[in-house]
């Protein structure tokens, strides 16, 4: 169990590391997918494993991450991809997937990314629509009370004299 713990911190400490320590020539492409969790990680790891022949050096489902090593020209270059869950209203799962490829072109990220819709898409068929969150307007919805300019104009209450019919009458015992 302590193992496990240990291994899991230096991962992402390792993670960390080389997310921080990556040059500015790096490039990083994050999207949303419309599909379950589980669905998004086996089809990603697939595509990078079999489509793209990258070998998987680390890989951590529960976690939400793998570690690669991408081919491209002879050379090999290094990689990480991200996926977290993601509520979309009530009932719809979505996955936000970071694609990070050091000392590579945003393209290369581009492309796969489109790859990743593509496969989910041609096997599980149409996502369910992602919807950016809206912003919650000031007064709606959010416990506060509207500015004074939006609040309904209603006359002041009457002080009881003039035409007020309200009788006041004091009894006397």
């Amino acid at each position: 169990m302590l193992f496990r713990q240990l291994t899991r911190l230096l991962s992402a400490i390792l993670l960390c590391g080389t997310l921080a320590s990556a040059s500015p020539a790096h490039a990083r492409r994050e999207q949303t997918f419309g599909y379950p969790y589980s669905r998004v990680w086996t089809t990603a790891v697939r595509l990078m494993r079999v489509d793209f022949e990258a070998n998987i050096t680390e890989k951590d489902k529960e976690d939400g991450y793998f570690l690669f090593e991408y081919p491209d020209r002879g050379k090999v270059y290094s990689g990480s991809c991200e996926l977290v869950a993601v509520k979309q209203g009530e009932d719809a799962e979505a996955v936000r997937v970071v694609l990070t490829i050091q000392a590579l072109p945003s393209y290369v990220e581009n492309m796969i990314m489109d790859r990743l819709a593509r496969k989910l898409a041609e096997e599980f068929g149409a996502p369910h629509e992602v919807k950016p969150k809206k912003p919650v307007e000031p007064g709606k919805d959010d416990g506060e009370a509207p500015p004074e300019s939006e609040r309904p104009k209603t006359p002041p209450p009457s002080k009881g004299r003039g035409g007020d019919k309200t009788v006041n009458r004091e009894r006397a015992d």
